[in-house]
């Protein structure tokens, strides 16, 4: 019954509404999702280095058009994220135009090549949010140096295509990989077989994913949303996710309560980071393209 009552107490706390008025309509807005009673060690959801956006947000409060582009791995490919953040930002943001593409499998090198920054390049977006960092915690021990080159090559890029584009990072916000607990044989002689046993274990490398992409971005005045740090870091990120029930069963990607949770507070950091008045205006769209044929298309999120 505690519990219950100081997560009901918490939960009001933390709401915070603010009106926006569209013309003579008004409508209130949440400023703060919380995160669920059982999230460990988590952090105030805001950016780092959030000025570096002052230029999209003149735009905004001159009540200019403002494009805002969302690119990334399947997290973005999923489409529920992108939404939501899109959703969310145009709930605080004037005349805001949101798209957004993602790859299956992508590392952010993959976005570097010619045919990624056209892609980009033809929607010339005042702001790209770039959400990377899930499959390269899964490959071998993040090597930041060579990583921080990908991401400026990336960004560099972009901006001979986008003079005036401003950039947000995401880090990857945690996942889980299989770790060999045991074996047993079955069989005799050449049909004896080796089996082995597994279990699901948080990555551990997702922190040094998470590290360098923020270490990037103070070096080089980018703005970063550190969720991982935010939703608990190193010792508790991974695990809040899963025992909130939050993940998939692979547990690398999320369920359709998850990623709107996650879209809710991107948009919400960014509005956060953000200094003036707000109204209401603007539409949505998705990028329609095929996905490469070495790319398989992935539907984990039910309901979708």
């Amino acid at each position: 019954m505690y519990t219950k009552v100081r997560h009901i107490i918490s939960t009001i706390s933390v709401v915070l509404a603010f009106i926006i008025f569209d013309g003579s309509n008004a409508f209130a807005q949440s400023l703060t999702t919380p995160f669920p009673a059982s999230f460990r060690n988590t952090r105030t959801n805001e950016l780092i280095d959030g000025t570096s956006l002052a230029p999209v947000f003149k735009k905004i409060k001159q009540n200019r058009s403002v494009k805002v582009m969302h690119i990334g791995d399947s997290h973005v490919k999923g489409n529920i994220l992108p939404r939501t953040v899109g959703n969310t930002l145009q709930g605080y943001f004037p005349h805001l135009e949101f798209t957004y593409y993602g790859i299956n499998g992508a590392w952010a090198r993959r976005f570097y090549e010619r045919d990624m920054i056209n892609r980009v390049a033809a929607e010339n977006p005042d702001l790209v949010i770039i959400s990377f960092g899930t499959n390269e915690a899964h490959g071998n021990t993040i090597n930041e140096q060579v990583h921080g080159e990908t991401m400026k090559t990336l960004t560099q890029r972009i901006k001979e295509r986008c003079p005036n584009v401003c950039f947000l990072f995401t880090t990857p916000p945690g996942s889980y990989i299989s770790r060999r607990t045991g074996s047993y044989t079955t069989g005799t002689g050449r049909r004896k077989r080796t089996h082995y046993t597994t279990t699901k274990v948080p990555n551990q490398n997702t922190d040094n994913v998470a590290r360098s992409i923020v270490n990037f971005c103070k070096a080089n005045h980018i703005a970063v949303w550190d969720i991982f740090t935010i939703a608990g870091g190193a010792t508790s990120a991974c695990t809040n996710w899963h025992n909130a029930g939050l993940m998939n069963t692979d547990c690398i990607h999320y369920l359709a309560s998850g990623y709107t949770l996650q879209g809710k507070l991107l948009g919400e950091a960014i509005y956060k980071a953000y200094t003036g008045t707000a109204t209401s205006g603007s539409q949505t769209r998705m990028m329609h393209g095929s996905t490469p044929q070495e790319q398989k298309p992935y539907n984990s999120v039910k309901g979708f």
